[in-house]
């Protein structure tokens, strides 16, 4: 089963750069197995039961997703996140990132996204907590 779908390309997209659209970087590109597919084989590798997964934690699992495919894209985006302007008064430069630190963060969030899953921070009780009323002779 795959966890991503054409629309969580935005996504993928914003997570590199907000700048980028369609234009620089097409859905067809998104879609190719070795940045898609390959997302999911990494959220798969960590947890083999995410298909299974409901509610937060099924977004986390999307979320982790979107940025192992983000950080396969890094590299082969890098080139177009360049941007300078020059005007009559105005000097406008983007520089560009480091794809490979910026591909480091984000394999960072995605791991961080699933160990939330699979190591959770709190225990959570076997059995649910009741409360009730206990007669007493307080004031009695």
């Amino acid at each position: 089963m795959t966890i991503l779908a054409s629309t969580d390309y935005p996504a993928i997209r914003a997570a590199i750069d907000t700048d980028l659209d369609t234009g620089t970087l097409s859905d067809s590109v998104i879609g190719l197995n070795i940045y898609a597919g390959a997302a999911d084989q990494d959220v798969y590798a960590r947890d083999p039961d995410a298909d299974s997964r409901t509610g937060e934690d099924a977004n986390r699992i999307k979320r982790a997703a979107v940025y192992f495919c983000a950080a396969r894209l890094c590299p082969a985006v890098v080139r177009i996140t360049s941007l300078s302007v020059t005007a009559r008064d105005l000097n406008y430069s983007k520089p560009t990132f480091d794809p490979d630190e910026r591909a480091a963060d984000l394999r960072q969030m995605a791991e961080d996204e699933l160990e939330a899953i699979l190591d959770p921070d709190e225990d959570t009780p076997g059995r649910p907590t009741m409360f009730t009323f206990a007669p007493g002779t307080r004031g009695r």
